[in-house]
């Protein structure tokens, strides 16, 4: 009897550490916070051994949707939610302030682009780079889908509410505009800082009316484009008590001093305090 009571506790013990061992916390959306959160996820995992924090994509408006129908316990975002998204009870955590650059291909030619330059290059007005000093060679617009948080803020900032041209290429993930921008002579597109500086040599950064994009321009007002990053929660769909305590756990991780003094500002983004001194309001 005494085997058979030790035989049982050991296997309650085994089982409850597979249990622990598949509980998954999983995040959805944006590919341009993708990379941000992935490392908070590693260093968060290595301190929680018995916790997954599984990272995925498929763009903000995508990581906001599947939040609210709790199809993920945690979406990313470069945009706010809308009001229908917010009336079902998702709760946002500003986790990152976000600089945005222009990047082209390194053989156009061009530094710098002013406001309304930048404008009438993603609208179609301008076609070719030598018409902003560049070389004599098309552009070719590199855009994202409709689903993305980062064209959101491209088309508010870049294009000032103006619809982008019909002439340009979709790519679906940060990564793959990057490449596009890479290997596309002529090729332009619009993102995250921390996406030009991991890949400087392969593609060049074009300043924004003569101001380069950097954390710094960014706190001291002298750069306009930048935004919040989000992390939604559902509180009413996440019904297992072990995901949302471990959901909670990891936002708070996202927001520890620890984190945003750290790998945030080692990323290229500014830690969700410096909002406070910025000029310009998100």
């Amino acid at each position: 009897m005494k085997l058979k009571s030790t035989f049982l506790k050991a296997a309650a013990l085994a089982f409850a550490g597979i249990a622990a061992q598949a509980q998954t916390v999983s995040v959805m959306g944006s590919t341009a916070l993708g990379p941000i959160v992935k490392r908070a996820a590693e260093e968060f995992m290595k301190l929680h051994p018995g916790l997954n924090i599984a990272v995925s994509g498929g763009g903000s408006m995508t990581g906001l949707n599947q939040v609210v129908a709790g199809g993920c316990t945690i979406g990313i975002s470069d945009i706010y939610a809308t009001p229908d998204q917010d009336k079902a009870g998702i709760k946002n955590h500003n986790i990152v302030v976000q600089p945005f650059t222009l990047i082209t291909h390194p053989g156009v030619g061009v530094k710098s682009l002013s406001a309304q330059q930048a404008e009438f290059v993603f609208t179609g007005k301008i076609s070719n780079w030598k018409e902003v000093g560049g070389k004599d060679l098309k552009i070719v617009r590199v855009i994202r889908p409709e689903s993305s948080g980062t064209r959101a803020v491209q088309k508010k900032e870049i294009l000032h509410g103006q619809e982008f041209s019909k002439d340009v290429l979709i790519q679906d993930s940060t990564g793959a505009v990057v490449t596009s921008v890479a290997t596309t002579p002529g090729a332009v597109s619009f993102v995250e800082l921390e996406h030009l500086e991991k890949n400087k040599g392969k593609v060049a950064g074009i300043a924004y009316n003569g101001v380069e994009c950097s954390n710094e321009a960014v706190k001291k007002g002298k750069y306009p484009i930048f935004s919040f990053g989000h992390a939604y929660t559902n509180p009413a769909k996440t019904t297992d008590a072990a995901t949302k305590k471990a959901a909670d756990e990891f936002v708070a991780y996202l927001l520890s001093k620890e984190f945003q003094d750290g790998s945030v500002l080692k990323a290229g983004y500014l830690p969700v305090s410096y909002v406070k001194s910025l000029k310009t309001d998100l």
